[in-house]
């Protein structure tokens, strides 16, 4: 064999081991990077869900304060309610958490309605919302949405201006139509109650 072609053969199989060797080395780092990749989103999505169920949870609470636990509950099929909560405490049924969602002018606007064993609106919880910032994002303020509290006189409605009736909601300046959606999403849950949960234990 010549020298030119032992050059060439030895050169031939230096240039394999090496690609070989990058060609390992590159599948490592990648192997290695793919598994540091799906440890750290299946970390970040269990917080990201423990987050979800603590804020869920916590607006039980605001919504339902008489409530000590709040168990999930049979949901039938609605186009508003998304989750029903049975809240009790020690003596039995307290009230009911309605998870609802309305569609409002920039998006669907999430929330949850406490609603007592006689058919009040105890309260209800704004969870999230797409909203303009300043117009319909006022929905998370106590303004409008405490107007809510402890309401019996039902259904209720939307009025510009001033409330005067016991069945009237105070439209957000410049944002009835997300007034609306909440107020909507509200007589909802109260029908949703009746006809599902009106007497239930």
């Amino acid at each position: 064999m010549s020298e030119a072609v032992k050059n060439d053969s030895v050169s031939f199989s230096d240039a394999m081991k090496k690609a070989l060797h990058l060609g390992g080395t590159l599948f490592a780092v990648t192997a290695v990077t793919g598994l540091i990749l799906g440890l750290v989103e299946n970390v970040t999505s269990k917080a990201i869900l423990q987050a979800e169920i603590a804020a869920r949870n916590e607006a039980f609470r605001l919504v339902m304060p008489a409530g000590k636990t709040f168990d999930e509950h049979e949901l039938k099929p609605d186009d508003f309610v998304t989750g029903v909560v049975k809240a009790s405490d020690e003596s039995g049924v307290t009230g009911w958490c309605l998870s609802v969602s309305s569609k409002g002018y920039g998006g669907l606007v999430g929330f949850v309605v406490g609603i007592t064993k006689d058919g009040t609106v105890k309260a209800i919880n704004i969870l999230s919302h797409s909203e303009t910032p300043g117009l319909g994002a006022k929905s998370t303020e106590p303004e409008f949405y405490g107007q809510f509290n402890d309401r019996s006189a039902l259904p209720l409605k939307v009025v510009k201006g001033t409330a005067s009736n016991p069945d009237e909601i105070a439209a957000i300046s410049g944002a009835t139509i997300t007034s609306n959606a909440v107020t909507d999403g509200v007589n909802a849950a109260v029908e949703y109650w009746s006809k599902n949960l009106k007497g239930a234990e």
